[in-house]
């Protein structure tokens, strides 16, 4: 199921896809789960059967679905105004929007984020600091060394955006970085 949707993320969008695809997901796996236990009961007259076992352990998975909609119903894809601004300053740059990065202890919500030449800038509404250890630890961990700068303020992250967009050449490297957070994002 994961391939399905593999290229949708890190594009604008991709929050409010991707919850639906996951509701869908559940209700259709959780319907299985209590229909199998229904057919059991139904057939055999009684709770204590084979397809009990069955429909309990088709409640794991659905479990683990229902999980993934709740971290994604936390969180609301950019607005259209945000994209514009940020496409607009990218420009060509390599670019991830609507990235969610979990840690053991937070969870962290990117808007956008790009790579060129070493550097990896991304714009966060959040705390920074949290934001920039975890994807300098996620970049050093996968082998990429990378200079990460996380900014609070728009207008900081589009000026900084654009001095790398004016300056960017084709950067054979970047889409290894970018497949690395792609990887640890939600």
């Amino acid at each position: 199921m994961k391939f399905v949707n593999r290229e949708l993320k890190g594009t604008k969008g991709y929050i409010r896809k991707q919850l639906i695809f996951e509701v869908v997901k559940t209700v259709v796996m959780f319907a299985m789960a209590f229909g199998i236990f229904f057919i059991g009961y139904m057939t055999l007259g009684t709770k204590k059967s084979l397809w009990s076992v069955l429909a309990v352990l088709a409640l794991l998975p659905a479990s683990k679905s229902l999980v993934g909609v709740i971290m994604l119903a936390r969180f609301r894809s950019i607005s259209d105004e945000d994209y514009e601004l940020f496409s607009q300053k990218t420009g060509s740059l390599p670019t991830l929007y609507e990235n969610i990065l979990t840690t053991s202890e937070r969870t962290f919500f990117v808007p956008v984020l790009c790579y060129a030449a070493s550097d990896l800038i991304a714009y966060t509404s959040g705390d920074a600091e949290p934001v920039k250890a975890h994807l300098d630890t996620v970049l050093k961990a996968a082998g990429h060394k990378v200079s990460v700068k996380v900014f609070t303020d728009k207008a900081a992250f589009c000026k900084r955006a654009e001095v790398m967009r004016d300056s960017f050449k084709d950067d054979t490297g970047s889409a290894a970085v970018l497949n690395t957070i792609k990887a640890v994002s939600l």
